[in-house]
């Protein structure tokens, strides 16, 4: 029995209709059989979750899919069997069931399944994907989330959330998810399974999901910690964390050097350093290095290319443009 059997769409041995409906579900695209034209014999199967879609789909023969930018959604690859060649942006590689894919709506996708592939694909949409990461992370994001496409399922924390993932899939087929009655624990298993994949996943806001938990108990503290977050492009300074905060300068300084390991400058620094990077490291980048930075307060560039190569390993330039050619086909 093929997975998801139960939510079925179609199966069809015509490569025109297979396409026109497959768009439907997800965007319009070139759907071309390379060979074995008698070979073509497309499944697709999807059940819609409150955040996500889970779907099946083969196509039995050798195919080119051809969709340009996905735009409005992100697409995650998981093969079943077979392989695939795939190109998002300017990286290309074999996918197959050691290695998946995350699709990049802003870059451009080409793919062609081999015979015999078949794939689970989880669907979310870049607007719930977005949000959803704003509220992880607690800061709005400039720029969108820009993943590394290619995902190897030989580390270990990517192999247990495919793992977690085939439990969906096994959850659904059995009646369990997916169905009416489901939808409260429906949600929280799917923000648990984006909220790992965001935090395993390489992308240009990891280095916002890999910051240190920290116990900050004290009130005061979370005061100016959210002050700081959200007036980080600002020209704040001690006093007005300490203002924010409710405390003094020297209290302040002591509980975020016991709480944090850092002073709240240290922490101001470190909140616009990482800003940047988001920016830098999304390929949506006109401006120059110097004007971003100035625009998150760091106005003495040769003291902020410093701080940057000392906090991520590499000059701002380079980050730049490293995102820039990603997106070059």
């Amino acid at each position: 029995m093929t997975p998801l059997s139960q939510f079925a769409l179609f199966h069809t041995r015509d490569p025109d209709h297979a396409r026109e409906l497959v768009a439907r579900s997800f965007c319009a695209h070139r759907l071309e059989p390379l060979a074995e034209h008698d070979a073509f014999d497309a499944r697709h199967h999807l059940a819609r979750g409150a955040m996500i879609a889970i779907n099946y789909l083969h196509y039995g023969a050798t195919v080119l899919i051809d969709p340009q930018e996905l735009q409005d959604f992100y697409l995650i690859q998981i093969p079943v069997s077979g392989a695939a060649r795939i190109t998002n942006g300017s990286s290309t590689f074999l996918s197959d069931r050691n290695t998946g894919t995350i699709l990049n709506p802003d870059r451009r996708t080409r793919m062609i399944w081999l015979a015999g592939c078949e794939q689970f694909l989880v669907y979310v949409s870049r607007k719930v994907l977005s949000r959803f990461a704003e509220a992880v992370i607690s800061r709005s994001l400039s720029t969108p989330i820009v993943f590394e496409p290619q995902i190897s399922f030989a580390r270990p924390d990517a192999e247990l959330w495919r793992r977690k993932v085939c439990a969906l899939y096994g959850a659904a087929e059995e009646g369990r998810l997916f169905v009416s009655d489901s939808a409260l624990d429906q949600r929280l298993l799917e923000e648990a399974l984006l909220s790992e994949f965001l935090a395993m996943q390489p992308s240009n806001i990891s280095q916002f999901m890999n910051e240190p938990v920290t116990a900050l108990n004290a009130g005061y503290v979370k005061r100016a910690r959210s002050f700081i977050v959200e007036n980080a492009a600002k020209p704040i300074g001690m006093s007005d964390i300490a203002e924010a905060a409710g405390v003094s300068i020297r209290t302040l300084q002591y509980a975020f050097t016991r709480n944090l390991t850092r002073t709240p400058v240290e922490v101001l620094r470190r909140e616009r350093l990482m800003r940047i990077r988001q920016e830098l490291a999304s390929g949506h980048c006109e401006m120059t290095v110097a004007h971003i930075a100035s625009n998150w307060g760091m106005t003495h560039f040769g003291r902020f290319s410093r701080y940057y190569e000392r906090e991520f390993g590499e000059l701002p330039s380079k980050t730049k443009k490293l995102a820039n050619d990603a997106r070059l086909v």
